[in-house]
């Protein structure tokens, strides 16, 4: 046991030493996890930020810049340069524009008098529209009643009192408050229905780097040389193999807690022991095959596994959105699929039979490099 942790602590050592292991195991986790929870609370929160121009500066105008502010939202009343400027620098969702004349065309809807440029990659654009929409479709239905009472009022042979648009105005916003209020109760619980489709998870660039360290640190920890020697010894060979399926556990394990406290941290969130261990699942998973692959022919074996991992990643959802029927099919099997569908909490394979079905490769794996040590001690 003594000679294990010894082998172990060298092989740490060994692999902190290496630049790009290093990188992957302190810099990467950090930068993607800070990275992953800025844009979760900017595309998630509840805030929206809005900057307006108003060009109309009318009773009209204020009333939609009012509306909007009961919605809670962040408004930014600005010049047309200002709200460019953060808009480029992605600091509000999007930039309302009231031209000039939108008051005194209310009635008209051939030209559009408000313009609305969203931010690149913002989340909630329609969300935003449609709340605009509702602003400005109460002041366009209060002009047109306006104008046909007065047209009533003038075929009456009447002068259309001056107080007319204010009056009428109270009027609708007594029997909405009255009459038209409706009092809805929810009873139980919001379910929302799972599906296999999802945009990219929280988890997704962690899971690609975590896959890449296992493989890499496999392939660089399984010298066959070095394997022979210690195959020659007594216990030696199993001593080494547990060794560096330990020193890469422990890395890996430190990869997953700093993405994971850096993310969570930044979102405001409690960290989940769950995905923290369908996290550590995965990396026994890619430490078995990484283990398999480092048998292939040693000019090969880094091209093939790169290779792998990438179709892998693809098929299971680490770049782009998948379809329902990809994932069902396909793409739930591989081992990015699974773990970012049960990271998403879909149901597939549970998880203690990927526990299992890991443990076993790594033990495959030993009895597999145990086998080509004999063989090739007997051809020599």
């Amino acid at each position: 046991m003594i000679d294990v942790f010894r082998l172990t602590k060298i092989k740490l050592i060994e692999l902190i030493n290496r630049p790009l292991i290093l990188v992957m195991m302190i810099v990467l986790p950090i930068l993607l996890g800070s990275i992953a929870g800025v844009s979760n609370v900017r595309n998630t929160g509840k805030d929206i930020f809005l900057a307006i121009v108003d060009e109309d500066q009318t009773d009209a105008s204020a009333r939609v810049i009012e509306d909007l502010r009961a919605k809670e939202w962040h408004i930014d009343l600005t010049d047309d340069d200002s709200a460019q400027r953060r808009l480029l620098l992605n600091d509000v969702d999007g930039v309302l524009t009231i031209r000039k004349g939108f008051e005194a065309n209310l009635d008209q809807i051939e030209v559009s008098y408000l313009y609305y440029v969203e931010a690149e990659g913002s989340m909630v654009t329609t969300m935003v529209r449609e709340v605009i929409v509702a602003s400005v479709l109460p002041l366009f239905s209060e002009r047109s009643m306006v104008d046909k009472l007065t047209v009533l009022y003038e075929n009456n042979g009447q002068t259309p009192p001056p107080d007319l648009a204010e009056r009428l105005r109270d009027r609708i916003e007594k029997l909405r408050n009255e009459q038209a209020k409706i009092e809805i109760e929810y009873l139980g619980d919001l379910v929302i229905a799972p599906t296999l489709t999802f945009v990219v998870s929280d988890y997704s660039m962690e899971v690609f780097f975590l896959s890449i360290y296992a493989i890499l640190g496999s392939l660089a920890l399984n010298r066959a040389a070095q394997r022979k020697r210690l195959g020659a010894s007594a216990y030696g060979l199993p001593k080494d193999y547990v060794a560096t399926i330990l020193s890469l556990i422990i890395i890996g394990s430190a990869q997953i807690a700093l993405y994971s406290v850096f993310m969570l941290v930044l979102m405001n969130q409690s960290i989940n022991i769950i995905n923290l261990l369908i996290l550590f699942v995965f990396l026994i998973l890619i430490l078995g095959i990484g283990q398999l692959l480092s048998l292939i022919e040693e000019s090969l074996r880094l091209y093939l596994s790169l290779m792998l991992l990438l179709f892998s990643a693809v098929i299971g959802g680490c770049f782009f959105q998948l379809s329902s029927g990809l994932l069902m099919k396909y793409g739930q099997y591989s081992p990015h699929g699974w773990v970012l569908s049960t990271l998403r909490g879909t149901r597939v394979t549970p998880i203690w039979v990927v526990l299992m079905f890991s443990l076993t490769i790594l033990i495959l794996g030993y009895f597999a490099h145990k086998h080509r040590i004999a063989k090739e001690t007997d051809n020599s």
